[in-house]
């Protein structure tokens, strides 16, 4: 059980983004959960529509993290300070309530997911990437948030930022890695699950792909198919 008291907060930086909402259950948790908003990285996305969600899973007995970053549009944001972000906020939920259960991400923040995890001591027991940007050169290529990439990495024609921020470049990633890919998603296509999951299966990652009724925005619902997808895979881990 949870009381819908406001989340408590920790802070690991200076900036006002450099937090996270913090939703503990009464007793002892089950475990640990990180939530990382999308948006394509753009500053005018924040992490409240992830509220409900944490909610929910403290509700069933887990710690769950809201994470704000700093994003493009503001100081600091986009490569490589948003990626450095995550990486402090997943690493202050872990020095604070222990080791991760799980790290979920959406859209951008499936990206963000895959990136920051490797970088956490200890690692995460999944990460959970849903309608995510896995594959950033792809997604570059088929100006998925026209142009949003390019404005990630500071303009077009970055290749040595691109290879230093895309997660499919960065594996094997050595952590379970369970994809959600919406089946009507016309915003982040599958194809970019698609490639993440054959180049990382060949660098030896354990990682599974689940095709889900839904589009892009369906993980808001959380009566829809694709958040009972990843309440699964967090319980699975559990």
């Amino acid at each position: 059980m949870w009381r819908r008291n406001k989340p408590a907060q920790i802070r690991w930086g200076t900036d006002h983004n450099q937090l996270l909402d913090l939703y503990v259950p009464d007793g002892v948790p089950r475990g640990v959960v990180a939530l990382v908003h999308g948006g394509f990285w753009r500053a005018m996305y924040g992490r409240e529509g992830l509220d409900e969600h944490c909610a929910m899973f403290a509700s069933d007995g887990y710690v769950a993290g809201n994470l704000a970053y700093r994003r493009v549009g503001e100081a600091g944001g986009g490569w490589p300070g948003t990626c450095t972000d995550v990486v402090g906020g997943l690493q202050a939920l872990t020095d604070a309530r222990g080791p991760l259960t799980a790290v979920i991400g959406h859209s951008a923040g499936g990206h963000l997911a895959l990136w920051a995890s490797k970088e956490v001591v200890p690692r995460p027991k999944v990460v959970i990437s849903v309608a995510g940007c896995n594959d950033l050169g792809r997604a570059q290529h088929i100006n998925a948030g026209n142009g949003a990439v390019d404005d990630f990495l500071g303009g077009p024609g970055k290749l040595a930022e691109l290879v230093a921020a895309d997660p499919v470049r960065r594996v094997p990633l050595g952590i379970k890695t369970v994809l959600v890919a919406p089946e009507d998603d016309g915003v982040v296509p599958q194809s970019l699950s698609d490639s993440y999951l054959r180049t990382a299966s060949a660098a030896g990652d354990d990682v599974t792909l689940q095709r889900v009724v839904g589009d892009h925005f369906s993980i808001l619902d959380v009566g829809s198919q694709v958040w009972s997808a990843v309440t699964a895979a967090v319980d699975a881990a559990t």
